[in-house]
């Protein structure tokens, strides 16, 4: 009688795909779930989105993929409401809109004192918020890996500390006199590592983000060299990373925002 081949798992890791070898939970707890409904990725990419742990993660930004029209850096609009983010369809295709654009006008029109502002804080937020994502090589675990950076694109014109994304993006467009400088951090072949340092200072609600620039150039087919197939075939350009919600999915997540009377009111009148 032939006996059935059994593969079984690599002790080195645990099943729930997280980074730690061992855990020291019981067999009958269970990881608390988030509530939170980021919809910003496509599921089979949001598990490669990069968290950055406490101290320096050393990263290379990878350039832009052959096909791809978006370039190294993907420019998120982000619908922000109280428990979720979506990527508005602008993201992909210039001058969509969507059913939070149909709410801020009518609610323009209509009753403007309903809408956030500095002296309404408590009320709709409607508008997008700017994010960048691009594609990094990461060593996790002492292996290579493909992740997918994302952080704030905020310029800092309001006031404030411009976002991480955004500065990365400005130190990208440094030009000389003979054009771009060697600090192009997505630079095929004179790119170098990028440092992202978290630092959660004691009492702060939040932690804060440094970065630097490496010294030396690390040309970019180096390190996708070290990746393994599996990782090497997720990397695929980032318009295609991007989770784009239907018609119905949106007026559904507008009610988190706007009272279902009033987004049913606004629907039917379009």
């Amino acid at each position: 009688m032939q006996h059935q081949s059994i593969a079984f798992a690599d002790p080195s890791a645990d099943i729930t795909n997280k980074t730690t070898t061992k855990s020291s939970a019981t067999p009958w707890k269970r990881e608390r779930e988030s509530s939170y409904e980021d919809w910003l990725f496509k599921p089979e990419y949001a598990a490669r989105r990069l968290r950055f742990p406490l101290g320096q993660t050393w990263m290379r930004i990878l350039p832009a993929l052959r096909g791809s029209v978006s370039g190294w850096m993907l420019g998120i609009h982000a619908i922000e409401f109280d428990g979720g983010r979506f990527a508005h369809p602008r993201t992909l295709k210039k001058n969509a809109k969507c059913a939070f654009d149909h709410a801020y006008t009518w609610a323009k029109e209509n009753d403007p004192q309903s809408l956030y502002s500095k002296a309404n804080r408590k009320g709709a937020r409607l508008l997008t918020n700017p994010f960048a994502t691009f594609w990094a090589a990461v060593e996790e675990e002492g292996r290579t890996v493909a992740r997918l950076f994302l952080a704030s694109a905020y310029d800092g014109t309001r006031g404030g500390v411009p976002g991480l994304g955004w500065q990365i993006w400005q130190m990208s467009q440094l030009r000389g006199d003979q054009g771009p400088l060697p600090a192009d951090p997505a630079h095929p072949t004179t790119g170098a590592l990028v440092c992202v340092e978290k630092v959660q200072a004691k009492g702060a609600q939040y932690p804060s983000y440094q970065w630097r620039l490496g010294r030396e150039p690390v040309p970019a087919d180096e390190a996708i060299a070290k990746m393994d197939a599996t990782e090497l075939s997720a990397l695929v350009p980032l318009e295609d990373t991007i989770r784009v919600l239907s018609p119905d999915e949106e007026w559904e997540r507008l009610t988190k925002v706007i009272d279902p009377a009033t987004v049913e009111q606004i629907r039917v009148g379009l």
